[in-house]
């Protein structure tokens, strides 16, 4: 009885899992059907109209549909990334955002390159030997796949921007002609009017997001016991990616999208005491941003030696006939567990050190 009961459930998911590609497949590989059907060699108005309008970046200087997504490079949990599928004239370039893992598992194609562009419940394609399964995945449920069956119905539910995503790779132009808005036509006047030209608007300063170390801030002090530091953080402009300097040397950098980049400093040695930071971002319009903060460097004590000599060690062993410079020696090696006074170096003098003793003890103290 439960075998048959066990079957019967078995038997259940597997026919839920087939209705659930079924319908998945029926409802993205509509946008396939109708990127097919042409009127003089171009796709449909009509149906370029029903797919999900992307995001328009750049705009007047190269225009790119913006779509966030997941990409599968395998059938496991971990085989999921999320990120920004940028389409422009020619290329795809895929940004991955999560998880951290998988940052640099993006890609950047052109489309010539590009074969095989068909939807099957994912947008899939090939370049090489190589194949890609992308779906359109809105940005706040990245991260929220944790299963096959999971990532069935996100592609389900995303079927729309799936095909909008099918027709910008395939239908560029007619794509961006939806989301770029016309000219706007210049007005049209009785008589011509003589008026003094606006003051341009001044162009905004990049933005500059610290990452590392832990608690660095604008105009404040950090408090730091270790040597070399590794600055890192990110810079994001309207314009493009700026560039960069820590304390006047260029960084490295890792874009993450057409108008942000990751960026990180070789390590830099920190003097004890106060160590200015200064961080410069400059963008194309050559607007500047600066952020300075103070690091103050301590640095650890170093760990005093387990074989180190105390006071009553060297008149034991001036008792039991070493030489004196011979304890000299031993605490040129292993150095002193406490630091003498006057009357410590009184009590060693009584007790048969000279004066050869008393300046290596003295040499070998240990600062407060």
């Amino acid at each position: 009885m439960s075998l048959n009961r066990e079957g019967w459930q078995k038997g259940r998911w597997a026919l839920a899992l087939f209705l659930m590609v079924s319908m998945t497949s029926a409802a993205a590989a509509q946008f396939a059907r109708k990127g097919s059907s042409r009127r003089g060699g171009r796709v449909d108005d009509a149906d370029i109209e029903d797919a999900l309008k992307p995001q328009l970046l750049n705009a007047d200087t190269n225009p790119t549909l913006r779509y966030p997504i997941g990409n599968i490079s395998g059938w496991s949990v971990n085989s999921l990334s999320y990120g920004w599928l940028d389409v422009s004239q020619g290329r795809i370039h895929y940004s991955v955002m999560q998880p951290a893992g998988k940052l640099n598992e993006g890609f950047d194609i052109p489309t010539g390159e590009i074969s095989e562009v068909k939807i099957e419940m994912y947008l899939q394609f090939h370049r090489d030997k190589k194949k890609f399964n992308i779906f359109y995945l809105p940005q706040d449920r990245w991260g929220s796949i944790h299963s096959g069956p999971g990532t069935m119905a996100a592609a389900s539910q995303g079927s729309l921007g799936t095909g909008s995503i099918y027709q910008a790779i395939k239908n560029f132009d007619r794509v961006l002609a939806m989301v770029k808005p016309p000219p706007t036509p210049p007005p049209v006047v009785a008589q011509p009017l003589v008026s003094p030209a606006p003051e341009p608007k001044p162009a905004a300063p990049p933005v500059i997001v610290l990452s590392a170390p832990l608690g660095a801030r604008a105009d404040q002090t950090l408090e730091v016991n270790g040597s070399p530091l590794v600055i890192r953080g990110v810079v994001m402009d309207s314009t493009g990616i700026p560039v960069v300097t820590i304390n006047g040397s260029p960084t490295n950098m890792r874009p993450q999208s057409t108008q942000a980049a990751e960026f990180w400093s070789d390590p830099l040695p920190l003097q004890p005491g106060g160590n200015r930071i200064e961080i410069s971002a400059s963008n194309s319009a050559h607007v500047e941003a600066r952020l300075v903060f103070l690091v103050h460097y301590t640095p650890k004590a170093a760990p005093p030696n387990p074989r180190a000599l105390a006071k009553q060690d060297i008149i034991s062993l001036l008792q039991g006939g070493v030489p004196n410079a011979r304890i000299a020696e031993i605490i040129k090696d292993r150095g002193l567990k406490f630091s003498p006074t006057a009357d410590d170096l009184n009590d060693i003098r009584g007790g048969g050190g000279n004066d050869e003793l008393i300046q290596a003890i003295q040499e070998a103290a240990p600062h407060p």
